[in-house]
């Protein structure tokens, strides 16, 4: 199954290596089921996430020789597969193309993606976002809100009540705060402590279902000012996405608390679930 959605571009111009006009440039929004995706699809993806994910941090030797801090975090097609198309009968992936001119006849760049997954927890469905990734090219152009907002359209996610992510970036957490219609400076936090073990605990991912949860929501005794986090042991710099933290604290839009070392965000909200739109 899939369906493709153009969307109208932003109205601030695009900075992209090309020569042509950004104010022609063109969107569309690609919905793939799991089962669907394909080798070249997947390897776009792959590239997407090695050129645009981050940096690795300080303490990344820690990890093997293969990770160096300042270096790239880099994806394999294979580990990009069991991480997030483990279930693919159950996953759906999300793809932004542009076109810079569409009266032009170059082939579309993959500017953005998600994958995402459901699964039942208890009466619940719950819709997870695996993995969301936005060319730096196009960042602050909506383009993460309007990938995760596509999610809606595919009948997996039409009886989807809960939605949540293990992400680091607050824009991230932001946009999925969009997809529930509610605000990120106001999250139902007593919905997160009460539920938040039993939906990863509930999950097929074996990462989620061992995720240690950190924070003062979680910790009786926590010593430091994060809230809402998971502790990943993924050593990836957090310069970019802590800079972009000061934004939303600066302008009073944030509750999840600090982003530590080591440690991601944990952003779970409860929805009305919504109906698929048909052919």
């Amino acid at each position: 199954m899939s369906k493709s959605t153009p969307v109208t571009p932003p109205t601030r111009g695009l900075v992209l290596p090309c020569p042509t006009s950004p104010s022609k440039a063109f969107f569309s929004y690609k919905m793939t089921l799991g089962t669907e995706v394909s080798d070249d699809t997947l390897k776009l993806c792959t590239n997407l996430f090695s050129s645009n994910y981050g940096i690795w941090g300080d303490q990344a030797a820690t990890i093997s020789k293969f990770t160096v801090a300042g270096e790239k975090v880099k994806m394999t097609g294979a580990r990009l597969q069991f991480q997030c198309l483990s279930h693919p009968e159950s996953s759906v992936l999300v793809t932004c193309y542009i076109q810079v001119d569409p009266l032009e006849s170059e082939c579309p760049q993959l500017y953005g993606h998600t994958f995402a997954m459901v699964w039942d927890y208890g009466e619940n469905k719950v819709g997870w976002v695996m993995q969301l990734v936005v060319d730096a090219a196009v960042h602050q152009h909506y383009i993460a809100t309007h990938l995760l907002q596509t999610l809606k359209y595919h009948a997996l996610f039409s009886h989807v009540n809960i939605v949540g992510l293990v992400l680091s970036h607050p824009a991230a957490c932001n946009a999925l705060a969009k997809y529930a219609s509610a605000n990120i400076k106001d999250v139902e936090l007593d919905f997160i402590r009460q539920h938040a073990k039993g939906i990863l605990a509930s999950s097929p991912i074996s990462y989620l279902k061992a995720a240690q949860l950190r924070g003062s929501l979680f910790q009786d005794s926590c010593n430091s000012d994060a809230i809402l986090s998971v502790f990943t042991e993924f050593y990836v710099d957090h310069t970019e996405p802590l800079a972009v933290l000061e934004q939303y604290k600066k302008k009073d839009q944030w509750c999840l608390g600090e982003l530590l070392d080591r440690h991601e965000f944990l952003a779970i909200f409860p929805i009305a679930p919504v109906s698929p739109v048909h052919d």
